[in-house]
């Protein structure tokens, strides 16, 4: 039997419906009937959605008076980029992500730990959050890591300044000391020569009278 376009489009909302309910019971341990199932919860429903990005307008519109196309990306969608969460879940997570947006100084809660409940273990969320929590850590030992390579950066400048007037003075000492034998060396061949001349200057020696001779 051929249906008609009505006919496949209430068909696949039904469908869709009833993945939705499968899906929160699945991952929350709610259970909400199909009819009942909304893509825009209130806080009270006790289950919220977590949508990536790139899959966000399929939350906008509601699913009475969706189209064929709608129903079939969100069934495709389901559980990869479309996923249900505790209202509380979701509130932490896009905390999270409006603080990364600021630039505001990271949470000092761990991602990890984040209320949820079992269900959500395995969720994409509640890894991202986990991935997110564990970029921050990095981030910050990384400008740790920054800050200890600039203080010994610094030590290593100071002390090569220190090198190069050692050495600068190490220099000056050798040829201080290289004109100091210079000047010694001088002054030996003065007193040699000096020495030299006294001897060809020397006066000779007195004879002794003779002794008288008897008479």
């Amino acid at each position: 039997m051929i249906l008609s376009s009505n006919e496949k489009r209430a068909l696949l909302r039904q469908k869709c419906r009833e993945a939705l309910a499968a899906h929160i019971h699945e991952r929350l341990g709610l259970t909400v009937a199909p009819g009942r199932v909304r893509l825009q919860p209130s806080a009270g429903d006790g289950y919220a959605w977590s949508v990536s990005k790139s899959q966000e307008y399929l939350l906008k519109s509601n699913l009475s008076n969706g189209t064929v196309g709608l129903y079939q990306a969100i069934l495709d969608a389901l559980g990869h980029s479309i996923e249900a969460v505790s209202p509380p879940t979701l509130r932490e997570s896009n905390a999270g992500s409006d603080k990364k947006m600021s630039d505001e100084e990271p949470s000092s809660s761990n991602p990890s730990k984040l209320p949820g409940t079992a269900f959500e273990g395995d969720s994409f969320t509640a890894t991202i959050q986990r991935l997110e929590g564990a970029k921050q850590e990095l981030t910050a030992e990384l400008e740790r890591a920054q800050l200890h390579s600039e203080k010994l950066f610094d030590e290593k400048e100071e002390w090569e300044a220190k090198y190069c007037r050692i050495h600068e003075e190490l220099g000056k000492t050798k040829s201080l000391v290289k004109q100091l034998e210079e000047d010694l060396s001088r002054a030996h061949m003065g007193i040699a020569k000096a020495m030299e001349m006294l001897k060809g200057h020397r006066l000779p020696e007195k004879t002794q009278p003779c002794e008288a001779k008897d008479i």
